[in-house]
């Protein structure tokens, strides 16, 4: 092969290091200098090296693929020379010999592996980075960073894009034009170079002309922008997925070259001078198969194209006359002629006005009720999921990421003793809609009336917290404190706005949760809190025990008992005249209705004494009775009562009788020792065993 057929490497191998070099100085410029939009333009120029890399090795195969069949073609003529241009036998079979040692099973491997598994590895990249932007997660330190920071040298940046925009853009026209030198050879593979770089022009060319507008003060086309080109990288890597599967449904047709599927068709359209509609029908005759352009119908949508497109225009146009309002909403609709400027608010249904640009209507939702918390930094929250209601808040564990704190007075305070104020945390709901009848008032404000009614809500809740009592707000004052919020927050909703005529906002609901101290004095809080728990658990006790003495000394009725015994004791040391008479209801109540020992001290008192008494008089009738019968009989009553004393002396004792005639002259043997039991088993036995067994 000649020197010209090393063009298309030289060109891709170009195309790759210029992919390389604009990406790292865009990434440090884009990450140093907080520019998004110049931070996605670097991915999609790596993205362009990943297709050059595939292109440089496409054409580098198949130059050697070339230069192999040519070699080939060459020996065959030199051995048909050596034999007089005779075959043999062994054609066949040589030739097989040499097409199972030729560059193209290489080709056919590399794009059968290794081209599909890098082009899946850049559209993954591309998609990866795109979403980052689409998903507005920014998980990432630049965007933290660029958030809410304008871009820092904004002119040189620009400038850099410019001249790479500029540089991507002739290499672009070079390869395209290359590619249609050889048409049906390697170097067709240029194109899908040349169209990738075309997309890299443009959206350095959009950047630089972002960073411009941003260098004067207009940041918000740079932030725009970057969402745009974050859109633009995920479609093409969805745009390379979808073609390497199409491409195996692609007829394949004799002779004709198939072009790449990393080839971004969606560029494509736009790349080429020639023409949108022209590259649109080979789009759709290459993929088809054959010639779709060529039919009737396309042939007559081709000619008829502009009037559609006028008529379509014009159709869209008309429709700007119309305004659907939709239920729960209100429309404001602004007509601005040259001698008449109006505002009026249109209720639900259709209405008719002024084409645009002369008018202009707003959709406003009246039904729909929005909601903030305020007492934290959303921002900086952490996604969780939804909560159930059921969580438990804790003093002593963090709430929010970055809790906001109010000073809260303390009415129990002493100016000796601590400072009179608390540090508090609170979470405050707050839920407003639009009033139906004020949305022109609503309309007249700021475009973040939502940003104006949470400063709002801040300013009332400061104020009130300024005068109220954390105790009231922990407890049960809480409700009070978020209708007294409310209705100072509505209040100054009222006030505020353009003119002082309010925003044109009802607040349907503030309320306050999760009220506490913040972490740093929890600990110390519960110190607190344990003291007079554990003071509070000890009066109890002493109260407890103090009951139960008095219940057991003196019954349910001690309190009563007390009173009259103080005051018997009372008039015993005055020497008052009722003293008797205290003393005796004093018995009468130990009598009747004490209770406990001294209850039951005097039931034994009046037992006892019942028993003596009792006893005493029975003693003295018997004396009365004996005395009378001894006075009737002294003798018989002196005998009666010997008799009874020897029987009651000799009850329990043993008694013999000798029945004889001369008792004194009996001799008497006594054995004192108890008889012994009687054992009717040992008597058996012994029975048995002086029988001899029988």
């Amino acid at each position: 092969m000649n020197e010209l057929d090393r063009r298309g490497e030289y060109v891709a191998g170009l195309g790759m290091v210029v992919s390389l070099v604009g990406f790292v100085a865009l990434f440090f410029l884009a990450t140093s200098h907080l520019s998004l939009a110049t931070y996605a333009a670097a991915w999609q120029l790596l993205g362009a090296a990943g297709i050059w890399v595939l292109i440089l090795i496409r054409i580098h195969q198949g130059r050697l693929l070339e230069q192999e069949r040519r070699d080939l073609e060459e020996l065959e003529r030199e051995r048909r020379a050596r034999l007089g241009g005779a075959g043999t036998i062994f054609e066949e079979k040589d030739a097989e010999q040499m097409e199972a040692l030729s560059m193209g099973r290489r080709l056919r491997t590399i794009e059968r592996w290794f081209i599909p598994i890098f082009a899946a590895v850049t559209a993954i990249g591309l998609a990866g980075v795109g979403l980052r932007f689409l998903l507005d997660a920014w998980p990432w330190s630049l965007a933290v960073e660029a958030a809410g920071a304008p871009v820092r040298r904004a002119s040189m940046i620009a400038f850099v894009c410019g001249g790479l925009a500029f540089v991507t853009f002739a290499l672009s026209r070079y390869a395209l034009g290359m590619s249609r030198v050889r048409e049906g050879g390697d170097w067709t593979a240029l194109r899908a170079g040349g169209v990738f770089f075309f997309g890299n022009s443009v959206a350095l060319l959009a950047t630089a002309v972002a960073l411009v507008l941003a260098h004067n003060g207009y940041d918000w086309p740079e932030r725009r922008l970057a969402v745009v080109l974050g859109v633009v990288l995920v479609l093409l890597a969805v745009e390379i997925v979808v073609n390497f599967v199409l491409d195996f449904y692609r007829p394949r047709v004799a002779g004709e070259m198939q072009r790449a599927f990393y080839e971004s068709r969606l560029l494509g359209v736009f790349c080429e001078p020639e023409g949108i509609i022209r590259n649109v029908a080979h789009t759709i005759d290459y993929q088809f198969g054959f010639k779709v352009s060529e039919t009737w119908f396309y042939q007559f949508l081709q000619s008829k194209i502009v009037p559609l497109i006028i008529f379509q225009a014009a159709v869209i146009y008309a429709v700007t006359c119309f305004v659907v309002v939709p239920q729960g909403h209100k429309a404001v609709v602004e007509v601005t002629l040259p001698r008449h400027v109006d505002r009026w608010a249109a209720e639900p249904g259709i209405h008719f006005t002024w084409p645009w640009p002369w008018a202009r209507s707003t959709l406003v939702p009246v039904e729909r009720v929005r909601r903030m918390e305020l007492g934290y930094d959303p921002a900086k929250e952490k996604p969780t999921a939804a909560p159930t209601g059921r969580e438990t808040i804790l003093w002593t564990q963090r709430h929010r990421v970055a809790e906001y704190r109010l000073l809260v007075a303390d009415r129990g305070a002493s100016a000796d003793t601590k400072v009179p104020v608390n540090l508090v945390s609170v979470t405050m709901p707050v839920h407003w809609r639009v009033r139906a009848d004020r949305v022109l008032d609503f309309y007249r404000q700021t475009d973040d009336v939502e940003k104006l009614i949470r400063a709002l809500a801040y300013q009332a809740l400061t104020r009130y917290a300024a005068h109220a009592d954390l105790m009231e707000l922990i407890g049960s004052g809480g409700i009070r404190a978020a209708q007294e919020v409310r209705a100072s927050l509505q209040a100054a909703c009222d006030r505020a706005g353009v003119g002082g005529s309010g925003l044109g906002v009802e607040i349907v609901y503030v309320g306050l949760g999760g009220v506490h101290p913040p972490i740093d004095v929890a600990e110390a809080y519960e110190r607190v809190v344990n003291a007079f728990e554990q003071r509070d658990t000890k009066i109890l006790q002493g109260e407890k025990t103090a009951l139960k003495t008095q219940i057991e000394a003196a019954g349910e009725a001690y309190a009563e008992l007390f009173e009259a015994i103080e005051a018997e004791e009372r008039a015993r040391a005055t020497g008052a005249p009722d003293a008797d008479e205290r003393s005796a209801r004093v018995q009468r109540m130990l009598r009747e209705t004490a209770g406990g020992e001294s209850g039951e001290i005097a039931s034994l008192a009046a037992e006892y004494l019942y028993q003596r008494v009792t006893s005493e008089g029975a003693a003295a009738e018997l004396f009365r009775v004996q005395r009378a019968a001894y006075e009737q009989s002294p003798r018989v009553y002196t005998h009666r009562m010997y008799l009874r004393a020897i029987s009651e002396g000799l009850r329990d004792v043993r008694k013999y009788i000798v029945a004889v005639r001369h008792p004194d002259r009996v001799l008497y043997q006594l054995d004192l020792k108890p008889p012994p039991p009687l054992e009717v088993l040992q008597q058996e036995i012994r029975s048995f065993q002086e029988g001899g067994g029988q």
